[in-house]
């Protein structure tokens, strides 16, 4: 029995003892900040846009990132719907501060770690795919780039210099391909894509007139030539534009029945007419801006024309992009964390 108390006594000091080194510990920490502050707050070194953080609560980072945050982002840009053309302008993104995400970042980050604001998308009230069958002109005019849509039914003679200038120059071009053309030229196909390009549908051959076909006739048209290219690079094109833009309602509706888009252009070259490298040159310079889509074929003087003009265009503060990148509701350089609200 006297050992029994003895263990007793001795569990009963040491748990008295535990308390009281807790109760000085919890006491010493609520009352000496520096302290807290080492085990409570940000890690030493941790910095947010060049501002030490070290040290800071939960509720003192918010407050800092609140104030970045005003003068973070840009609204959102709704598509635009193009009455005189039956057609749409597709939208931007809006782009916000993500106040949690980044205090999270922050908050768990390791002992001298650079954080970076966290961003999320905001999409726009009105998009582009709530109109399936409206096809596209071009892309947002607050979108600093442009497009080329080059279209090849005929001839490959041109393509690879075509194809080394638009490298040459960091440009890719979106690239619409028949089927019959695609059938022959599946080397080039996968050239073309793994040059940075793009690659869209034309129609199987361009002895096709669309407001003259059924939509049999079309649905062959287009998923023949989707198939031989999928084939080729292995995925489908987003893209179709018919030949000599000519259209009607069904065959919209039967393009965007096949989760594609019509597209078609904003300045043509008319470079088949051969109107020559200086006509070209000077209309397309002339009337060149933000979002446009600028149609032409691999010919040679079109790729004379692309030597001269795609410095130019870089010049005046232009990407020439692929269209999937054009029609992209990212904005260009824009952080993409995540698509919300």
């Amino acid at each position: 029995m006297a050992i029994t108390a003895g263990r007793r006594r001795r569990r009963l000091i040491t748990g008295l003892t535990v308390v009281l080194l807790s109760a000085a510990i919890l006491l010493l920490f609520h009352f000496d900040e520096p302290l807290r502050r080492r085990f409570g707050g940000v890690k030493p070194g941790v910095q947010l846009q060049g501002i030490q953080m070290e040290g800071l609560f939960r509720a003192e980072v918010a407050e800092i990132i609140e104030k970045i945050a005003f003068t973070e982002g840009r609204k959102p840009v709704d598509a635009v719907l193009d009455d005189a053309r039956n057609a749409i302008v597709p939208e931007l993104n809006g782009v916000e501060v993500d106040l949690e995400a980044t205090i999270e970042r922050i908050m768990s980050a390791e002992i001298g770690t650079a954080v970076a604001l966290q961003y999320r998308q905001i999409t726009p009230l009105i998009c582009w795919d709530h109109y399936p069958s409206k096809p596209a002109y071009q892309g947002n005019a607050r979108k600093a780039a442009v497009a080329f849509m080059i279209n090849v039914a005929w001839g490959d003679e041109y393509l690879l210099n075509m194809l080394k200038v638009l490298e040459k120059e960091g440009a890719r071009g979106t690239f619409f391909l028949t089927g019959t053309w695609a059938g022959r030229n599946e080397a080039m196909i996968r050239r073309m894509v793994e040059g940075g390009h793009e690659v869209g549908n034309h129609g199987y051959s361009d002895a096709e007139v669309f407001p003259e076909l059924d939509a049999w006739a079309v649905t062959r048209s287009i998923r023949q030539t989707n198939e031989i290219i999928f084939d080729a690079v292995g995925r489908y094109p987003l893209y179709f534009t018919p030949h000599k833009g000519e259209f009607n309602d069904l065959t919209l509706e039967l393009v965007s029945r096949q989760g594609m888009r019509t597209v078609l252009w904003t300045l043509d070259t008319v470079d088949w007419n051969k109107p020559g490298v200086a006509a070209m040159h000077e209309k397309i310079i002339n009337r060149i801006g933000p979002g446009q889509i600028v149609l032409m074929h691999p010919t040679e003087d079109t790729v004379t024309l692309l030597e001269l003009i795609l410095p130019e265009i870089k010049e005046r503060g232009l990407s020439v992009i692929r269209m999937e990148e054009l029609f992209d509701p990212v904005w260009l350089g824009a952080p993409v964390s995540g698509v919300g609200k």
